[in-house]
């Protein structure tokens, strides 16, 4: 059987030793006591997904929003090699 992949995907949850600081777009800073990230590879966009988790809740990360550095270094510490497969 043949078919065309369309998107590879790659998810990783981490949960943190230590809670880290986040501030969002409306300015508000809270601990982050996980982070999920999800990475997606497709013909129209290499992008990556992150979700944090805090105590009580959790929020999108827009990918708008600055991100800080020991967020985008679990970005790049989890990142894929790339992907299984040749997308068309």
């Amino acid at each position: 059987m043949t078919g065309t992949v369309t998107q590879v995907q790659h998810r990783v949850s981490i949960d943190l030793d230590e809670a880290q600081d986040f501030t969002d777009l409306v300015g508000r800073t809270r601990k982050v006591q996980a982070v999920r990230i999800e990475y997606g590879i497709s013909p129209i966009a290499d992008r990556v997904d992150v979700v944090v988790e805090y105590a009580d809740s959790a929020a999108l990360v827009p990918p708008v929003a600055d991100k800080p550095n020991w967020m985008l270094a679990l970005i790049a510490e989890h990142k894929p090699a790339g992907p299984a497969y040749v997308l068309h």
